[in-house]
């Protein structure tokens, strides 16, 4: 029986449409704009779903970027992290030798390009810097990475908030901000109220509860759940629960 080769023995190795270059301080905002391109169909590279326990994290990095057909740049306030400008450089090299598209992404509150990656201008960049939810962004990252325009529009809805929901909406809440010093500065924030004005209680779970029916009496529940995904937008359980709430 003739022996089985090394070569033929090896599975094919996977490839990836996107790789998601990003610093690790950013992994709330880019986890949340990964789910939403997995739900558009992409297939992603991303670390912490890629990089099993025990691996060599530069190693991995390394064997990915030749698998992949596109690449996005995430920058967030705090710029580049260490292995994300080992990442860019090697992005960068293959973009170039291999004509696969390079993507620079500004994440929430960042308006333009350090000065260390000037040269990034020569791209055409992604801009959620206003909203992570932001629709016509993920179209265009959709579009940079498949060459496909995408024209799928945020549709209007009208949120049904009964008390089983409100309920959900209080259990999301206290899971995304754990102190009230997080909840104070999300009403702040995001919503330029004074929490101590409009919501006070006890603790921490009947000054939520109490700051949801101040939304709910104002009309502002959906206003107060927008403001939250914007402020700890890679919570699971504020995922979930504005996923489920817009699926009826």
């Amino acid at each position: 029986m003739p022996e089985i080769s090394d070569t033929q023995s090896q599975p094919e190795s996977e490839e990836f449409d996107v790789f998601l270059a990003h610093n690790s301080a950013d992994k709330p905002e880019v986890r949340a704009i990964a789910n939403q391109l997995k739900e558009r169909g992409i297939k992603i590279w991303l670390d912490e779903e890629q990089i099993p326990p025990g691996k060599s994290f530069q190693d991995e990095i390394q064997k990915a970027i030749p698998l992949v057909k596109s690449a996005t740049i995430f920058i967030g306030l705090k710029g580049l992290g260490k292995w994300q400008t080992m990442e860019v450089r090697s992005l960068t090299r293959r973009c170039v030798e291999k004509g696969i598209p390079l993507i620079p992404v500004l994440l929430p509150g960042v308006t333009q390009f350090p000065e260390n990656l000037v040269f990034l201008k020569e791209y055409t960049r992604v801009d959620f810097s206003k909203n992570i939810d932001d629709i016509q962004a993920l179209n265009n990252l959709v579009w940079g990475i498949t060459a496909t325009k995408s024209s799928i529009q945020q549709q209007p809805t009208e949120l049904s908030f009964n008390g089983e929901r409100l309920q959900q909406f209080q259990k999301a809440l206290l899971s995304a901000f754990p102190t009230p010093a997080k909840l104070k500065q999300m009403v702040r924030f995001k919503l330029d109220k004074n929490l101590d004005a409009i919501a006070g209680g006890a603790n921490l779970s009947e000054t939520i509860s109490n700051l949801i029916e101040w939304a709910e009496a104002e009309g502002k529940l959906e206003e107060l759940l927008i403001a939250a995904r914007k402020e700890n937008p890679g919570n699971p359980a504020l995922q979930n629960f504005d996923k489920q709430i817009r699926n009826g």
